[in-house]
């Protein structure tokens, strides 16, 4: 028996875009034979297949035709051409809390959706009571939805759907509801959900969540695919396509007015004179690696040239202690003028979750306004290694942002950095590294150790005070 639960094949859907109504009208009236519309690929030639058990992720800008396909595979709407299948009992979040009947109850919800999905009567008798205490609803769980806040909704409307066992679960941007603790509950209940062989399509803007649950991914622009294959590599070209260094604004942006080449700074400036060296300490050229062969993300602005991973006098190391410095050197060249160079630096455990990730404009170090083609960016970054034992990747990249933006750092939220960034190249993943155990180590309980401090104390019942 095959293990193909979804199965998509050279899907496309056409919308009719039309300026008015009337001429929507005028070519009803004409039986078609007057074409007055233009038409809208909102999907083109998607394929891909998905087995039970695994979670498979649509990643893509927005406009990218990512809900589209969702809801042709729900139902929803009807692909003009291609063919696809699902196996099992589907349930989907696309939009969550719609087709609740106002009047009544969460509860009286909870059954009329159950029933209107086909589920026979009484399939949810001895669910109710975990679906309730999973919304936490409270006396809520037995007034209208009318008297409900949105958040409300939301909770109802998940707590229903996974406690409904589906065998396929479709969700579109819902796993961020309600407050964290809700969050972690819906997060573990998927991981459950997984583990029992429930297949699961997200799309998502959270790319922590494709990571974690989704071996398989496919990036989506414009209605057409670009990739569809394993979720890291996807999550790196969509990064590439949201902050890659492609468009013409990047070229007026990032320019270097001539009135600007030979400005003075002020004394305060986070900026380097241009014939300034910065780097205390830069390894022999023996322990650099070939970089050649690792995986490069980036659009020619920058090559990099470089990566050594080092112990504190400067050796090639790839083994740790526990809590032992590790130092990352790295370097890329400018293949054009750039604008402030910014230097990233990101582990993962391996689970691939991130552990640790900064960019050095978080440390508050003097940079260079600018870098002309041809020169060499070096980046040195330390870390202590107080990660829990194990084997880890580490990736390095360049970024860049205009020399007024990175003066205003401290102005601006960190959504809004991250906006102002762009990703000229990186290389993920650049390497790896173990962190072993050592005699006498009384290891930590989580992926990472926090610093601080802890005392005990002792008293009897009748002293309360301090001593």
């Amino acid at each position: 028996m095959s293990d193909v639960t979804v199965s998509v094949d050279n899907l496309s859907k056409c919308f009719k875009v039309y300026s008015s109504p009337w001429n929507r009208a005028y070519e009803w009236l004409r039986l078609g034979k007057t074409k007055k519309h233009e038409d809208f690929w909102a999907l083109k030639d998607i394929s891909f297949q998905v087995n039970r058990g695994e979670g498979f992720a649509i990643i893509g800008p927005n406009g990218a035709g990512k809900s589209t396909l969702l809801k042709i595979i729900t139902g929803a709407l009807h692909p003009t051409s291609g063919t696809f299948s699902v196996k099992g009992r589907v349930l989907s979040l696309l939009e969550l809390g719609t087709g609740f009947n106002l009047e009544l109850t969460g509860q009286q919800n909870v059954v009329n959706s159950a029933r209107i999905l086909g589920f026979p009567q009484g399939y949810l008798n001895n669910k109710m009571d975990k679906i309730e205490a999973f919304a936490e609803l409270g006396e809520f769980f037995n007034r209208p939805i009318k008297t409900y806040s949105t958040g409300m909704v939301v909770r109802l409307a998940f707590a229903m759907f996974v406690y409904m066992e589906p065998q396929v679960l479709i969700i579109d941007e819902a796993l961020s509801v309600g407050d964290i603790f809700f969050q972690q509950k819906c997060h573990a209940r998927i991981e459950k959900m997984l583990s029992n062989n429930t297949t699961f399509l997200l799309v998502t803007h959270d790319i922590g969540s494709v990571e974690k649950y989704c071996e398989n991914a496919m990036l989506l622009n414009r209605g057409q695919c670009l990739f569809c294959g394993p979720s890291s590599e996807a999550i790196k070209r969509y990064y590439s396509l949201e902050k890659g260094p492609s468009s013409n604004q990047l070229f007026i942006q990032y320019s270097i007015p001539e009135d600007e080449k030979n400005e003075s700074l002020p004394d305060k400036s986070p900026y380097l004179q241009a014939n300034e060296y910065h780097i205390s300490f830069w390894p022999d050229k023996t322990a650099f690696y070939d970089t050649s062969p690792a995986p490069s993300i980036g659009d020619g602005w920058a090559l990099c040239t470089g990566i050594a991973l080092c112990d504190e006098t400067g050796n090639a190391r790839k083994v740790f202690r526990f809590g032992e410095k590790a130092f990352f050197y790295y370097e890329f060249e400018a293949l054009k003028d750039l604008s402030v160079p910014i230097g990233a630096l990101t582990i993962r455990n391996s689970k691939n979750i991130m552990v640790y990730g900064k960019s050095s404009y978080q440390f508050n170090s003097k940079t260079f306004q600018r870098v002309k083609s041809g020169q060499r960016i070096r980046f040195r970054r330390s870390v202590v290694l107080n990660l829990e034992c194990g084997e880890y990747t580490y990736h390095v990249g360049l970024n860049t942002m205009s020399s007024g933006d990175y003066m205003n750092l401290t102005n601006l939220s960190q959504a809004e950095i991250s906006e102002k960034i762009i990703r000229l190249n990186h290389i993920e993943p650049a390497g790896n590294f173990v962190i072993s155990h050592y005699e006498g180590m009384i290891q930590h309980f989580g992926i990472c150790n926090l610093p601080g401090d802890c005392e005990i104390g002792i008293f009897s019942p009748e002293h309360t005070g301090a001593s």
